[in-house]
């Protein structure tokens, strides 16, 4: 993949998680329709767990990393960069983003791999339509609590790597 198609990768995803953004926005979704807000607040995190992966990528391909499409997560980046005799700023800030426990990226990279990780079941409830839906609560496998699908904070982890993709755009233009 071309760097150019990296940042049409990015851009996609990152354009995709607006979409979702502007249905919440403009009302499309009623409040009382929590099952719709779940979805769509899961939809904006893989949206951008996505746009993180391939702006990992994209990281790489600007600053001439042999085979960018080999990085699979920031260790890959920073393995890769440094193998090169590079550190720059942009995979610095990725790495402690990823690492530290309380950042937006953390939460966001976490919530987004609990999509694909299997919850505990609780017990069984009506919903508002009289359908047997399973309270998910717990992650089997993991010491943090389960995640609480708020539109929120999806809309607040999109505007962050909004920023974030930008600002390192910015900055690799200057290299």
């Amino acid at each position: 993949m071309s760097t150019c198609s990296y940042l049409s990768a990015v851009n996609q995803k990152l354009l995709f998680a607006k979409k979702l953004i502007k249905l919440i926005d403009s009302n499309a979704v009623a409040q009382e329709d929590r099952h719709m807000r779940v979805a769509l607040s899961q939809s904006i995190t893989l949206q951008l767990g996505q746009a993180w992966a391939w702006h990992l990528q994209d990281v790489a391909s600007n600053y001439k990393v042999k085979d960018p499409s080999n990085i699979n997560s920031i260790d890959d980046l920073v393995e890769c960069l440094m193998a090169d005799g590079k550190q720059p700023a942009e995979s610095t800030e990725l790495k402690q983003l990823f690492y530290s426990n309380d950042s937006w990226a953390n939460n966001l990279l976490y919530a987004c791999s609990q999509l694909y990780s299997l919850p505990v079941i609780r017990k069984a409830e009506m919903d508002a339509d009289r359908l047997p839906m399973l309270s998910l609560d717990d992650v089997s496998n993991s010491k943090r609590k389960a995640i609480d699908w708020d539109l929120s904070t999806a809309m607040q982890w999109s505007k962050q790597m909004n920023e974030l993709v930008e600002r390192h755009r910015d900055m690799m233009i200057e290299f």
